[in-house]
């Protein structure tokens, strides 16, 4: 199976000019009963104008020194702003939560309690309205208990201090901690982006499978062909390993375009699946990222090949049996916040 880099004619089914923004803005106005994921691989005629710029001789140079000036004045205001409030307070934040650690941490290793978060909980509620859950741990307690105005900062001040738990930080090394990791927002992200990676491997995976079955698809119904009787330059560690880990789909042609408009075959390349990987996701990087999106997309393309007289009996009635197989793929709901730590008031 042979993929030409660069040699693809436009068709008439161009992929409408309102995708060429953010693909996520896009998302909501898709019919995905129509939607063809194939749009995303072919070409749009026509290159877009780059907008001119004024030239800098144009300005006089006195203007330009006098808006440096001012902005010299400002930058250092803004250094001054830094160093003697930001950093302050930062420091001030990451010594409050030390002390809040420390507090949860003798509640949590009392003999009493969970009397002492009980009597949390009802003074919460007494006092101030507040709801925390019956399970609340010793910690969620103590920060909703001192940071009452704002449910959404407790809760992240708790995912930061149970970090620090899970890593049996003592208090006092907490604040040169926080301060290592970046604050309280970089270690909360970095944490989240973490969780996000270990179930999003799964997801990437499937994705650019996905993509491939795509090509697999459009090089089957391509009407357009060469004939290489050239050799093909393998580009993998071990030659002689034939597993599925090694094996290509696709073979990359490097070409360039002539004077006359055809393009001559520089070389023809196996690049091996793990480099061949990167090469789909690269190719397939504006397609939607949600699976169930992409998944009607690939459908809808099958679809309309399955209608094809064009192509073979036999890809026909593949074809056919791929869509009879239900959508593996549900739509998600957005969840936007974790209710874990507090009942609903």
């Amino acid at each position: 199976m042979q993929m030409t880099n660069g040699a693809i004619r436009s068709p008439n089914n161009v992929f409408p000019s309102s995708t060429k923004t953010n693909f996520k803005e896009a998302v909501p106005e898709l019919d995905l009963d129509t939607f063809d994921l194939s749009a995303f691989v072919m070409p749009k005629p026509g290159s877009t104008a780059q907008k001119g710029t004024k030239a800098v001789a144009d300005i006089k140079q006195e203007v330009i020194q006098q808006f440096l000036a001012e902005s010299d004045v400002l930058f250092n205001m803004g250094q001054k702003y830094e160093t003697e409030v930001v950093a302050r307070g930062h420091q001030s934040l990451y010594e409050l939560l030390a002390s809040i650690y420390s507090l949860a941490l003798r509640i949590e290793n009392h003999d009493e309690s969970k009397k002492i978060v009980s009597a949390i909980r009802k003074h919460l509620k007494d006092a101030f309205k507040i709801s925390i859950q019956a399970n609340s741990t010793p910690l969620a307690a103590v920060v909703r208990f001192v940071v009452r105005g704002d449910k959404v900062t407790a809760s992240r001040y708790t995912k930061v201090l149970d970090i620090a738990r899970k890593e049996n930080l003592q208090p006092e090394d907490l604040p040169a901690y926080i301060k290592r990791r970046g604050g309280v927002t970089q270690i909360q992200d970095t944490e989240a982006n973490q969780l996000a990676k270990k179930g999003g491997d799964k997801s990437s995976k499937e994705r650019t499978q996905m993509i491939r079955e795509l090509f697999n698809w459009m090089a089957i119904a391509s009407p357009q062909s060469i004939d290489y009787a050239g050799q093909v330059a393998v580009h993998i560690e071990n030659k002689d390993d034939k597993s599925d880990e090694q094996k290509s789909e696709f073979c990359l042609f490097v070409t360039q375009r002539s004077d006359d408009g055809t393009f001559k075959i520089i070389s023809a390349n196996d690049v091996g699946k793990a480099y061949e990987d990167n090469l789909v996701k690269f190719l397939g990087k504006n397609m939607p990222n949600d699976l169930h999106t992409l998944e009607r997309g690939l459908r809808n393309y099958k679809m309309k090949l399955s209608q094809d007289e064009s192509l073979s009996a036999k890809s026909r009635k593949q074809l056919e049996r791929e869509l009879a197989q239900p959508v593996k793929y549900k739509n998600q709901q957005v969840i936007e916040m974790d209710p874990s730590t507090e009942e609903n008031e």
